[in-house]
């Protein structure tokens, strides 16, 4: 099992629509809003890491007020 987490930065006020967005996502396991430079902290979990990197391109990325994504892997 390969995990990571995943901080988020989106349009001001989008924040609980980008989590709602998260948690359909069959691999996100948490999703919360933070106040900082990172609007949503995530928790993903998937098979591999090519897995975790394929969800985090294919999906993650995809949803609209996201600007910005950082995936932190667990070691």
């Amino acid at each position: 099992m390969a995990e990571a987490f995943i901080l988020i930065n989106c349009d001001m006020g989008k924040e609980k629509d980008v989590v709602e967005d998260l948690l359909a996502i069959k691999d996100i396991k948490e999703a919360q809003a933070t106040v900082g430079i990172y609007d949503v902290v995530a928790k993903l979990e998937s098979e591999s890491e090519k897995d975790l990197k394929n969800t985090v391109d294919l999906e993650i990325r995809k949803i609209q007020p996201i600007n910005y994504v950082l995936m932190l892997q667990s070691a």
